[in-house]
């Protein structure tokens, strides 16, 4: 004879700490991960772990990494040289940021937000 559960009453939402939140993460962003697999095992929605994955972005807010330099330009080894140094940064969604290279930090930091919530 098998086993049965009855449900009785309104199912209700399951609350996740904040560890069991980071661990699914974790755990969807392994590559080569399928989230709906992931979602599955751990009796959650994909829709979910999407959710806490820009929930989380959005808590942290502007990332700064590290920059390498792929080319020079002759001549353009600092000021007074006549040229313009130009960064160009990589944000999320797939857009890029062109700017002077000794733009105000503060400013930076606005136009990056600007950018990626566009």
């Amino acid at each position: 004879m098998g086993r049965y559960e009855v449900i009785s009453g309104v199912e209700r939402y399951r609350r996740r700490s904040r560890e069991e939140k980071a661990l699914i993460l974790r755990e969807a962003s392994v590559p080569g991960a399928i989230v709906s697999h992931v979602a599955r095992r751990h009796d959650v929605r994909p829709q979910q772990i999407y959710q806490w994955r820009r929930q989380l972005q959005a808590a942290e807010g502007p990332v700064f990494v590290p920059v390498s330099v792929s080319a020079s330009l002759p001549g353009a080894e600092g000021p007074g040289s006549g040229f313009a140094v130009i960064v160009e940064i990589l944000v999320r969604g797939g857009r890029s940021l062109k700017v002077p290279a000794d733009l105000d930090r503060g400013l930076l930091s606005s136009l990056i937000a600007c950018v990626e919530a566009s």
